[in-house]
């Protein structure tokens, strides 16, 4: 079968084009949780909702298990997030418009496709009465954006499962880990002065080009991975702010940088190694003023910064990569690449919070996510709703107690 063949016997654009018309940005996730939570529970499924942040919720969809009185650990468990960033300069941003074979609007991608994909493959299980081995389901999770509350509410909710899929776009690539982000700000300190007098002062901007110069120089991890690739840190300095005039010197100068972590690399380690190189400068400078925080612009959540966000790979021997690959091919007729990621996703938290084997499988290209141009391919929707629903079936038809 072909995609150009395929036909949406599921729903699954009516069901994206929906979902795209209620804009969700970023803590405006409400109305989403709501009308989700009612479409999942109409088409037979059991659904719980958490409350996150006051008027934001997760909402979680089970397919139980037959005549399993414990419904806890899901066989499988799909995850997406609800929320989307700001629409900017977007044209018709949550107009969900149907359009030469693509779905447009904000979180066409990133990632209500996946949302979409995943809802009515488990629909049409539930539909089909097969009730599985084990219990299988779906949670959408608010926050993902910004501070990551939701998944951290999932991890801390006792909720188990033997497998998950993050249904992030990968363009129905199989992703098997995600570098961790470790957000750092960097404050330098001067003295103000006349510009006509600049030995008066001390400029924190000429301080922050020094920081900003040392930092980048350096050298960063390269780690192996289990499938013999390599995969390296990478540092991007993102902002720099200070001065309020051309004619003072500054006495601030504010650096954000994005560190993006490899395996085995950990938040305390990377800070400790900037608060280092501050030690040095400062030890050959008297004038020399810094500080660093783990810090982002949107993030004024204490747990988050506390705990980061963590790379992460599949384990090796979960056996899921392959398992995920086997039923893309089965649909598609071509076995799917592999990737790990340089971007970050939820998939941490499944794995090591909730130590659940998990890979990033869904449709959209990643490239389009954040732009004035998102807009899903519906192609890719429709036969990654027939693969997360080949790979439902297998766990309902899979004998209890038997492990994949």
């Amino acid at each position: 079968m072909t995609m150009d063949s395929q036909q949406d016997e599921f729903g699954a654009i009516e069901l994206l084009s929906k979902l795209v018309r209620i804009p969700s940005v970023n803590g405006e996730e409400g109305r989403l949780g709501t009308f989700l939570a009612g479409w999942l529970a109409q088409a037979g499924l059991q659904v719980q909702t958490e409350e996150v942040v006051p008027g934001r919720r997760n909402v979680l969809a089970i397919v139980p298990a037959d005549g399993l009185d414990n419904q806890k650990e899901l066989g499988i468990l799909f995850h997406g997030h609800m929320d989307t960033v700001p629409a900017h300069g977007m044209d018709d941003a949550f107009s969900g418009r149907i359009e030469n074979g693509f779905v447009w609007g904000r979180g066409s991608v990133d990632q209500k496709g996946g949302l979409a994909a995943a809802a009515v493959a488990l629909a049409a299980l539930a539909q089909r009465q097969l009730r599985p081995q084990m219990p299988v389901g779906l949670i959408a999770v608010v926050d993902e954006e910004s501070e990551h509350r939701g998944s951290m509410a999932l991890a801390q909710s006792g909720l188990r499962a033997r497998r998950a899929i993050v249904t992030e776009p990968s363009g129905l690539r199989v992703v098997t880990g995600c570098k961790g982000t470790v957000p750092l700000h960097v404050r330098l300190v001067g003295k103000a002065a006349h510009g006509a007098r600049p030995w008066l002062g001390v400029n924190a901007v000429e301080k922050g080009m020094h920081v900003a110069s040392r930092m980048l120089e350096q050298r960063l991890p390269v780690v192996q991975l289990p499938d013999s690739s390599t995969v390296s840190g990478s540092l991007n300095l993102g902002v720099m702010n200070g001065g309020v005039a051309y004619n003072i010197v500054p006495d601030r100068c504010d650096l954000w940088f994005d560190r993006r972590t490899v395996p085995g690399e950990t938040q305390p380690e990377v800070l400790a190694e900037v608060q280092a190189l501050l030690d040095e400068l400062a030890e050959a400078d008297d004038t020399f003023q810094a500080e660093v925080q783990i810090a982002r612009p949107d993030w004024a959540w204490e747990p988050i910064a506390r705990r980061g966000l963590k790379a992460t790979v599949v384990p090796p021997d979960s056996g899921l990569p392959e398992w995920v690959s086997a039923h893309h091919q089965r649909i598609v007729g071509t076995a799917p690449e592999r990737y790990f990621t340089d971007g970050y996703n939820e998939m941490d938290f499944l794995v090591n919070d909730m130590a659940i084997p998990t890979v990033q499988y869904g449709p959209g290209d990643s490239g389009l996510c954040h732009t004035d141009e998102e807009r899903l391919d519906v192609s890719q929707l429709l036969t990654c709703v027939r693969v997360y629903l080949s790979l439902l079936e297998d766990v309902a038809l899979t004998p209890r107690g038997a492990g994949k």
